[in-house]
């Protein structure tokens, strides 16, 4: 009786590693472009589009979370925004790790955009 026991939870544990082993086979890493992002310079220039975005762009004003987000990167750069966030656009409670590319992006655009 005891060794049925065994075997059923052996069976058990091995039913759970081959579904586990299936699962994370299915699990593709997201790609995007990466833009190079160099702290001093990249800041500043996000916080001053970010900033202009904010106080100037009515279309953002009334927007919470995650829309206000959206809404503030596509009014800094159209651009950036659609190379980063065009085919998979940010998500409530998603970490953002394409933020610091848009950073870097933002610093390849051209000057008069600002």
């Amino acid at each position: 009786m005891e060794n049925n026991r065994c075997r059923v939870g052996l069976a058990s544990i091995l039913l759970v590693l081959l579904l586990s082993d299936l699962c994370f086979g299915l699990v593709t890493e997201y790609k995007f472009k990466r833009y190079t992002y160099r702290k001093k310079r990249d800041d500043k220039r996000y916080k001053t589009a970010r900033q202009r975005c904010e106080v100037g762009d009515s279309n953002c004003q009334g927007l919470w979370g995650t829309e206000h987000t959206r809404c503030i990167r596509r009014c800094m750069s159209e651009f950036c925004y659609n190379e980063l966030y065009g085919a998979d656009e940010l998500e409530d409670g998603e970490i953002d790790v394409r933020l610091n590319s848009f950073k870097g992006c933002l610093s390849q655009v051209k000057m008069e955009d600002f």
